[in-house]
């Protein structure tokens, strides 16, 4: 895979918004204690994560590699996420390869984070396919890589993530990327992402459902 070194700005927003918004509030110097204070089944998970069990270290480490904790508490829980992913735990991949792609600062820290991403998506983790995704299709420089990277946000939409949905909407809607407007394929995963936002479903109707799947098939020929 080549270096690549663009962030994609519309997907970038739709899907750091959260990221983005949880790291201004604490900016204040305030902490959630509630949700980085030790609690009894925090220590009983702790033990299990110190033996070693990838689930426990992932649950604390995505809970004290927060920008709400303290500078203590997410080195504790970088440590956890690092131990998950050396376990191929696609929720940690995912967590360190996004931090890590947001702060590199040369070619070698981006590629470092893009395999932990480009594996988190391997392993079928929504939100990777997601962001890595628009990552690949911001800086896609062939039919090929561009393909492969509307692939992974088509998979990720119907395994129920609504940013992916948004995404696809907006590209087909747009043209972005020199992908041609095709107004039937953007009101599909509009649709689709609506569902995802009113029931967690990505059933969409008959007719924009119809009208999606001749297209894809136009492509497949």
């Amino acid at each position: 895979m080549s270096t690549i070194l663009t962030k994609p700005p519309f997907v970038f927003f739709l899907i750091c918004s959260v990221h983005l918004a949880a790291m201004a509030s604490a900016n204040d110097g305030s902490f959630d204690l509630k949700k980085c204070s030790n609690t009894l089944t925090d220590s009983i998970i702790e033990r299990k994560a110190l033996k070693g069990d990838i689930e426990a270290q992932y649950f604390l480490g995505e809970k004290y590699f927060s920008p709400s904790c303290s500078s203590s508490e997410q080195e504790k829980g970088l440590r956890f996420l690092m131990k998950a992913s050396q376990k191929q735990h696609p929720g940690a991949l995912y967590v360190l390869g996004y931090m890590l792609f947001e702060t590199a600062q040369n070619d070698q820290e981006l590629n470092y984070a893009l395999k932990h991403l480009e594996k988190s998506s391997q392993l079928g983790y929504p939100p990777a396919k997601t962001y890595f995704g628009s990552i690949m299709l911001n800086n896609a420089q062939t039919e090929k890589e561009k393909i492969y990277a509307l692939q992974l946000l088509k998979s990720a939409a119907l395994a129920g993530n609504k940013d992916a949905a948004s995404t696809l909407h907006h590209v087909y809607f747009t043209g972005l990327y020199n992908e041609p407007k095709n107004l039937c394929v953007a009101i599909y995963w509009l649709d689709i992402s609506k569902k995802i936002n009113r029931s967690g479903g990505v059933v969409s109707n008959a007719k924009t459902a119809d009208c999606f799947v001749e297209n894809e098939l136009k492509i497949s020929k």
